[in-house]
């Protein structure tokens, strides 16, 4: 039967797509939370301050885990950059590459200097000679 220009389309909801989070993923996000205050953890050039996203350092898609040592809290310009601008990310160990522990690699937090994340939601200053 064709359409007549009269006739109204019928539209149906879109189906959301996304799995329900794993116990790890809650944990992990739960953490980041708490250590960040809700505040942005990168707070790059432009940060817009609340964190909104959560951050792999090591990319899921490469074999990252859900832990607190892996994410960051960003907010969405942050982590724009961090995906826009890999190598510079790289090198303030806000990306890491496939195969990099999270619990060792230092990271640039808050403009503060190097710290390292651990899986419990706690960082741990460098000093500037364990940095290489």
């Amino acid at each position: 039967m064709p359409l007549s220009r009269n006739s109204s389309l019928k539209r149906s909801p879109m189906k959301t797509q996304r799995a329900k989070p794993s116990d790890e993923e809650k944990q992990a996000r739960a953490l980041v939370r708490v250590r960040s205050g809700g505040w942005c953890e990168m707070r790059l050039t432009g940060c817009l301050g609340e964190a909104t996203d959560f951050s792999h350092r090591v990319g899921r898609g490469q074999g990252g885990p859900w832990s607190a040592s892996n994410g960051l809290a960003a907010c969405r310009r942050c982590h724009s950059w961090c995906h826009s601008r890999r190598t510079e990310a790289e090198d303030l160990g806000l990306i890491l590459r496939s195969g990099q522990d999270p619990t060792v690699e230092p990271v640039a937090y808050q403009n503060a200097g190097f710290v390292v994340l651990d899986n419990l939601g706690y960082l741990w200053p460098v000093l500037d000679e364990e940095i290489a």
